[in-house]
């Protein structure tokens, strides 16, 4: 009786397994970056148009609305007693949409295209300063079964083609060297890394995000990893510097790290970041809602300057103070840009009121961004130095 139980098992496992697509693993191409730049035609949409959904041969009008280049490694590089990564080849093609694109693209190789590995996929600035052919984008790689949701999203300040095809002396391949970048830039919080998944979440819920971006610095040729920019409405609405950011990410409560400096007397003194604790209250009404943004930082002194005592609890409460109020200050001018230039909530309030205060937010929910421009934000920063290093 038992092994009548175990027969359907095994068949099952004989059936269902090995190779489903019949394609050697040599015959394929793993694509590990996706560059998308605006084609050629994507300001003239007049002719798609004119065109009548239901009208035959509509592939003739052959609309070059994008531009993407495909990076994959070449494996000629890997294998036994060879590096672990390899430098990458490419694939360019203009094409109508994304699909348009990697049949265009299969159709140009030897090999099957396969895009389940890529680790990282590069926007241009230019894309997003469409947020019509933006959407048909990002609709693409939401729906695609086989795209890999969590590679990071990157947006370039130029032609994203000019970074698929970069060289770091560092490393072989674009995407292995962003993604040691971002990956070092969690520990001091200039950075925010985004994986494709979240970003689709993040527009689905509000049409809002934020996206790390990089440029060239052509003097030293090397990229760099420049802040975020600011989507709304699926659109470009602006930059956030590195120092706006890590300011971001201390009244966003998810700072890992980082380093604060004030000057006194000259000198420079800096704190290492080690751990952070936000509370959110609100008060006021759906008139006008009122905020209040409490933090405690605490860090560890790392630099401060021969022939200063700072084991006097007077010194360590006047520096506590000075960076509480430096930090505060930061934070509030912040908070302002974010609600009058952007008028875009990435501090989260409003799924503090959706999750804690359901009954205000459904007062408000049908004029958020009116309420969110006009309320009150204040952000209150104490700092606490834990720690003053190794004196000898």
């Amino acid at each position: 009786m038992k092994f009548r139980k175990i027969i359907p098992l095994i068949l099952a496992c004989l059936l269902l397994s090995g190779c489903w697509d019949k394609i050697e693993i040599d015959r394929k191409i793993f694509v590990s970056v996706i560059g998308i730049d605006l084609g050629k035609d994507s300001s003239d949409n007049k002719d798609a148009k004119k065109v009548k959904s239901d009208e035959p041969f509509q592939e003739r009008i052959q609309q070059k609305k994008l531009s993407l280049i495909y990076g994959f490694p070449d494996i000629s590089e890997l294998g036994p007693g060879k590096s672990g990564t390899a430098k990458d080849q490419y694939i360019s093609v203009d094409s109508s949409s994304m699909e348009d694109g990697i049949l265009q693209a299969t159709g140009r190789s030897s090999r099957s295209i396969y895009v389940g590995q890529t680790k990282l996929i590069l926007i241009s600035s230019g894309l997003l300063e469409q947020p019509d052919t933006f959407k048909e984008v990002l609709d693409y790689l939401g729906r695609h079964p086989n795209l890999n949701k969590m590679m990071q999203v990157v947006v370039t300040e130029g032609k994203a083609e000019d970074y698929v095809k970069f060289k770091p002396s560092m490393e072989k391949n674009i995407e292995t060297y962003l993604s040691g970048l971002m990956e070092s830039s969690k520990r001091n919080s200039t950075i925010l890394p985004v994986t494709l998944n979240e970003l689709i979440v993040l527009l689905d819920q509000n049409s809002n995000a934020i996206i790390p971006k990089i440029s060239i610095d052509k003097e030293k040729n090397d990229i760099t990893l420049s802040g975020v920019a600011v989507i709304k409405n699926y659109g470009l609405k602006g930059y956030m510097t590195p120092i706006e950011v890590a300011d971001l990410e201390i009244m966003r409560g998810k700072v890992k790290g980082g380093r604060r400096v004030i000057y006194k007397e000259g000198h420079p003194i800096d704190i290492n970041i080690e751990d952070i604790d936000r509370h959110i209250s609100l008060n006021g009404d759906k008139n006008k809602l009122k905020f209040n943004i409490d933090i405690r930082l605490e860090g560890q002194l790392r630099e401060y300057y021969k022939g200063k005592e700072v084991f006097s609890k007077e010194e360590l409460n006047s520096l506590e103070k000075d960076f509480s109020k430096s930090i505060s200050t930061e934070c509030n001018i912040i908070a302002k840009m974010l609600q009058n230039e952007f008028t875009v909530d990435p501090i989260g309030l409003r799924e503090y009121l959706e999750q804690r205060k359901p009954s205000v937010w459904n007062q408000v929910a049908d004029k958020w961004e009116e309420v969110y421009k006009n309320a009150d934000i204040n952000v209150n920063v104490n700092v606490k130095i834990r720690r003053v290093g190794v004196i000898k």
